[in-house]
């Protein structure tokens, strides 16, 4: 139980890896409020199993007063934010091509998902954090980003800026005891990973790892736990690929 009597926020928390992540925080202890534009009531539902409260909050992270709004419902309920995951992204139903033919309005709308949103939930919670006296923000990214994956540039793009922008505010942050760090998934099991390609690509996929099987999200759980963790207290500005040795990063 290293999240005893924390609290945490994960955004795109109500399915896929989002659920994954808002129930190994609650294994481990934590009090969960899972933000996302889905109904949230089954994941919360889970997390109230672990003898843990959890809480849905319908957010859209592109859009300011819905973020500010999810901050100070998450505060009136818990008193507290000790961990953000910043999982929410727009990936499901992105269309595979060519980086010419991406729609001018799609790319816009990723980026205001993929980047946008991170920035409205940091400035949404670091008050917050601050004022607490510290906290562990976790990005998550993809790792697209180091094998330069084709065909999706607008989401790749996306990734990529995760990556920056988890570094840059970790310095940023520098003295306030509020740790930033990102993780990188590889391609992973989840619905809308799997909608992107076919069959045969997958098992390509699998072949370019070290451990030649599909990653699961709950291979990515135990990292944003220890992340969360007092574990992880000196370590701010990294970048941790899993994705199952696919990339040597």
């Amino acid at each position: 139980m290293r999240l005893k009597g924390k609290t945490a926020i994960v955004t795109g928390g109500a399915r896929g890896i989002g659920r994954e992540y808002s129930t190994r925080l609650a294994q481990e202890g934590a009090n969960v409020v899972v933000a996302d534009m889905l109904d949230q009531s089954e994941t919360v539902a889970a997390i109230c199993h672990h003898d843990v409260q959890g809480h849905g909050i319908k957010v859209d992270v592109s859009d300011w007063k819905s973020v500010s709004a999810m901050a100070a419902e998450a505060v009136g309920k818990f008193g507290q934010i000790d961990i953000l995951v910043n999982n929410a992204g727009l990936m499901a139903g992105l269309k595979v091509g060519p980086f010419e033919e991406i729609d001018e309005a799609e790319w816009d709308r990723v980026m205001a998902v993929n980047v946008r949103g991170i920035w409205n939930t940091c400035r949404a919670i670091v008050p917050i954090m601050r004022k607490q006296g510290g906290g562990k923000i976790i990005n998550i990214s993809s790792s697209t980003v180091f094998l330069g994956f084709p065909y999706l540039l607008h989401y790749v793009a996306s990734k990529g800026a995760v990556v920056s922008l988890t570094r840059a505010l970790a310095r940023e942050l520098s003295g306030t005891g509020i740790n930033v760090n990102a993780i990188t998934p590889g391609f992973t099991g989840t619905k809308a990973a799997l909608d992107l390609v076919d069959v045969k690509d997958v098992e390509m996929l699998k072949q370019m790892q070290i451990i030649h099987r599909l990653e699961q999200p709950s291979d990515l759980a135990g990292t944003v736990a220890f992340l969360a963790s007092a574990d992880a207290d000196f370590i701010s500005g990294q970048t941790f690929n899993v994705d199952g040795g696919a990339v040597h990063h």
